[in-house]
């Protein structure tokens, strides 16, 4: 008999999470850092969101844009939860880029069926350019 740990290992295991679309963008980056500047990072999402083909994996990702650049709550809320896990570090000195942990963020991306997985090596790519102009 399964116990309540174990479905939810299950559920966690099979049920694709706004962290698990985070996760899988970047882990397609060629790039070991990427900037941590929040307004580059929403502004970013936010582009990607604004395009058909990836509105379905970045449905959840709802976007104030009455500021400075588009915030998200949820994406905050994510960032945050891939900080505290390490999963994005932040061990330079001026704390000013995440080192990406490649192998946890491959947890994410391997959630994904083939399809999916080529939509977020493509967000990836462009992700990177919006991230990097």
């Amino acid at each position: 008999m399964a116990t309540a740990l174990d479905e939810l290992k299950l559920r966690i295991e099979h049920n694709i999470s706004p962290d698990d679309v985070i996760m899988g963008i970047l882990s397609g980056l060629d790039e070991d850092t990427i900037s941590k500047d929040p307004g580059i990072f929403h502004q970013a999402i936010y582009e990607l969101k604004k395009k058909d083909a990836y509105n379905e994996l970045l449905q959840e990702f709802e976007f104030d844009i009455s500021g400075l650049a588009p915030f998200s709550d949820l994406l905050d809320r994510v960032l945050f939860r891939l900080e505290t896990s390490n999963i994005l570090g932040t061990l330079n000195p001026r704390y000013a880029m995440y080192e990406l942990q490649k192998e946890q963020l491959k947890q994410g991306f391997n959630k994904f069926s083939d399809e999916q997985k080529e939509l977020l090596l493509k967000m990836s790519q462009e992700f990177a350019s919006l991230v990097n102009s």
